[in-house]
């Protein structure tokens, strides 16, 4: 494995003190793989008291603990990389945090491997030696794209495991085995995911949005009974077969995730952007008819997304809702051949919320999202497009009258101020000059 020229030193300075260091879980996993995504190292130090791995740390540079009940260890120096000592845990409560963590220094391979989730992530690179020690079957897992748990009863020790499995599924593209299958099912049946944080929840679906092929993660979850509510309900809300011809609405979100997956890094919130196409139709169970039809579901969604919790930042919510807001209406633009004023309109609509670029893509992703569609159909929206772009540009025009302008032209009703600078905004849109639209605010004095 390629190590850090620090972390060798590292390394033989340890052996040299009785240490025994293997490279531990997902970096030796990405080797095998042929992955080089730089991502963290775990390193596990047998043979050392935990005293001693600080003592030898702290001779190369500054050094963070994590409490000596963990044994975790970061130098500064060498940002990629976690020391750890080998443990034992026992779950004590429902949480994903409630564990009892046993340090044993000495503690033999055979039993410490055994509170790895899987087989692929149970790998060890000895690294006095130079191989890969495989006491799981992870390299033929590996070779044959099997996710298989090591352990079933320590893997039902941690609920936080079953999106593990979802997002290693939409990165690696493997299959889980049956009774990996059967026992994530169990835990979600039994509801031990509801004991996640929504932190936790959130951390695993971003991966899995991020990931190659995200639809093939939410397509485990719903497979096992483990999809959040406002995604269940788009499994069973049909479609038009003549627009949508995949049907319910669950498939055509897949379909529109994976295909965004392919443009996302295009965008400019590429996370955001993917969270955004996940969620575009999450209004459609609450308005869609007999017939398939969906009206409003766009301003549904909104509402429907005012009660998914695990999206905290307010500037993400913002950006989700506004794209959900506004996913279908370029689309609808084009095929109504609207005017120039409602694409200023809607500039301003989006303005310090969305790029025009962002709502560009997300049209385009669930435009494609079907079963079929009509290339010609596809062809003019972007010669619309583009069209809209070279003339009217891609941001919402400065506003010709402010509070000032107001002011210094007599007006003084300023609890209208508000009403009368957005109709004087539309006004400037239609084409308007300032002097006509002040003479236009007038009738507010007047009223």
């Amino acid at each position: 494995m390629k190590i850090d020229a620090l972390a060798q030193e590292i390394f033989d300075d340890m052996i040299a003190h009785g240490g025994k260091v293997y490279i531990v879980g997902g970096s030796v996993r990405d080797e095998i793989l042929g992955r080089y995504d730089q991502h963290d190292v775990d390193v596990e130090v047998y043979h050392l008291s935990y005293e001693k791995l600080c003592a030898i740390l702290k001779k190369y540079g500054h050094v963070h603990t994590f409490g000596k009940s963990f044994a975790i260890v970061q130098l500064e120096e060498l940002p990629h990389y976690d020391f750890a000592l080998p443990r034992q845990e026992t779950k004590t409560g429902h949480k994903h945090q409630d564990f009892e963590v046993m340090i044993d220094p000495d503690l033999p391979l055979e039993k410490a491997v055994l509170r790895r989730d899987l087989t692929m992530n149970a790998l060890m690179y000895d690294y006095l030696e130079q191989r890969v020690i495989d006491l799981c079957g992870g390299l033929s897992d590996i070779d044959q794209h099997i996710i298989r748990c090591v352990d079933p009863e320590h893997f039902m020790e941690d609920p936080l495991r079953v999106l593990r499995v979802a997002r290693f599924v939409a990165q690696f593209e493997f299959q889980v085995e049956e009774k990996t299958l059967n026992l994530c099912r169990s835990m979600a049946q039994s509801h031990m995911l509801d004991h996640l944080s929504y932190e936790r929840i959130y951390q695993e679906y971003c991966q899995i949005l991020m990931a190659p092929q995200p639809s093939l993660g939410f397509m485990f979850l719903k497979d096992i009974g483990a999809l959040p509510p406002y995604l269940q309900a788009l499994t069973t809300t049909h479609q038009r077969l003549d627009f949508h011809p995949e049907d319910d609405v669950f498939t055509h979100t897949m379909l529109v995730i994976d295909v965004a997956s392919h443009v996302k890094k295009k965008t400019d919130h590429p996370l955001w952007f993917m969270w955004a196409c996940l969620l575009h139709d999450i209004g459609k169970p609450l308005v869609t008819t007999k017939e398939g039809h969906a009206p409003k579901h766009n301003e549904a969604g909104v509402q429907v997304f005012q009660n998914v919790p695990i999206i905290t930042s307010k500037k993400e919510r913002q950006y989700i809702s506004t794209m959900i807001m506004y996913h279908m209406h370029l689309m609808n633009m084009s095929r109504h051949h609207a005017k120039d004023l409602s694409y200023l309109r809607l500039l301003k609509k989006i303005d310090g919320k969305v790029s025009m670029n962002d709502l560009i893509y997300i049209s385009c992703c669930d435009k494609l999202g079907r079963g079929k569609v009509a290339q010609e159909q596809y062809d003019e929206f972007w010669l619309y497009i583009q069209d809209k772009q070279k003339r009217l540009g891609v941001q919402a025009p400065l506003p010709l009258i402010r509070g000032d302008d107001l002011l210094a032209n007599g007006l003084t009703s300023t609890h209208l101020f508000k009403q009368m600078l957005d109709e004087a905004y539309d006004l400037q849109l239609q084409g308007l000059s300032k002097e006509k639209i002040l003479r236009s605010l007038r009738k507010y004095e007047q009223r």
